[in-house]
């Protein structure tokens, strides 16, 4: 019962959730490249410190949900191989651990902004009305989760005190609906007729069901997505055209959507998509053609008009 075993509890590989506390970096409004980099120099070290306190408590909550669920996830093809129902690490330690980990959490919340700790007792107490009771509903449980992914985002733009608008909302929302929609799409492939017997939830779920909020939710994402590009840079289309970062998005979702329909282990664990090309390199061109659009379109442009004056209006900044 070593020190690794204590790791694998606290769930490591779930901590990109917690990512999306940096997401006001990326889409927060700023004027040239020079401004965005001073917002995320200054603002990376307390997002970093606001990613780590989310990470505790995030992983207390995984590990008072494996003790409550401990015989139940020692019958799971999957779950049983954990630390605590494998019998690798102490129940007792266990709660330690967790309660170690959510109060120095809570602590450096406090410390860092009283909003972002009320963010922080938010994320924590709808974790624990999902582990409760609300996993046990259809839909209910998915749109729970979801909730989680946007207190994430919302608790970034007060550690630097960026305003969150509702198309961050509804955009992390969606996003979150896809790939809860795409797990239980998965776990049903993975768990077949016994899967009621895991999860009571899917005595509620179909096949049918779940893949038309697949289908819905991915729908969405792209079309807030190409409405907030539209919104928020209708009237400097010509010298920013993000619009040109719509289809990289549409494919990265529908890359996800056909890993899962064709049973990879991506559906249930999202944090190996990282592992997947098609995805690694639909969002390293997402970054770099928005950072492109947003800053150096023009300039890019007027220099090609300056080689082929025939062929290119030039750009009026």
């Amino acid at each position: 019962m070593g020190f690794y075993q204590y790791l694998k509890l606290m769930r490591p590989h779930q901590w990109y959730k917690n990512a999306l506390v940096f997401l006001p970096l990326m889409f927060g409004s700023v004027e040239s490249f020079d401004a965005w980099l001073s917002v995320v120099i200054s603002g990376l070290p307390v997002l970093t410190l606001g990613f780590g306190v989310l990470c505790a408590v995030s992983s207390a909550g995984y590990i008072f949900n494996d003790i409550v669920d401990e015989e139940k996830d020692a019958a799971h093809p999957e779950k049983r191989k954990r630390p605590l129902p494998s019998g690798q690490a102490s129940r007792s330690n266990a709660l330690v651990l967790a309660a170690i980990l959510m109060v120095g959490g809570l602590a450096i919340a406090w410390l860092q902004d009283s909003a972002f700790l009320m963010m922080v007792v938010l994320y924590v107490i709808n974790s624990q009305l999902y582990n409760w009771k609300l996993r046990n509903f259809a839909i209910v449980d998915v749109c729970v989760i979801a909730v989680g992914f946007i207190i994430r985002a919302i608790a970034g733009t007060f550690l630097i005190n960026q305003p969150f608008t509702s198309w961050l909302v509804i955009g992390v929302f969606f996003v979150a609906l896809v790939l809860g929609f795409g797990k239980r799409k998965n776990e049903l492939q993975l768990l077949g007729e016994d899967a009621p017997m895991h999860k009571p939830v899917f005595t509620q779920y179909t096949e049918t069901m779940l893949d038309h909020g697949i289908a819905m939710s991915a729908t969405w994402v792209v079309m807030f997505y190409a409405l907030y590009c539209y919104e928020n840079y209708r009237t400097t289309l010509d010298t920013q055209p993000v619009m040109m970062t719509v289809p990289i998005v549409a494919g990265i979702v529908l890359r996800y959507i056909h890993l899962v329909y064709v049973g990879s282990d991506v559906g249930r664990k999202p944090h190996l998509a990282i592992k997947d090309k098609g995805i690694l390199i639909g969002g390293i061109l997402f970054i770099i053609v928005l950072i492109v659009t947003l800053f150096f379109y023009a300039d890019i442009y007027n220099f090609v008009f300056n080689l082929f004056p025939p062929f290119f209006p030039p750009i009026i900044p």
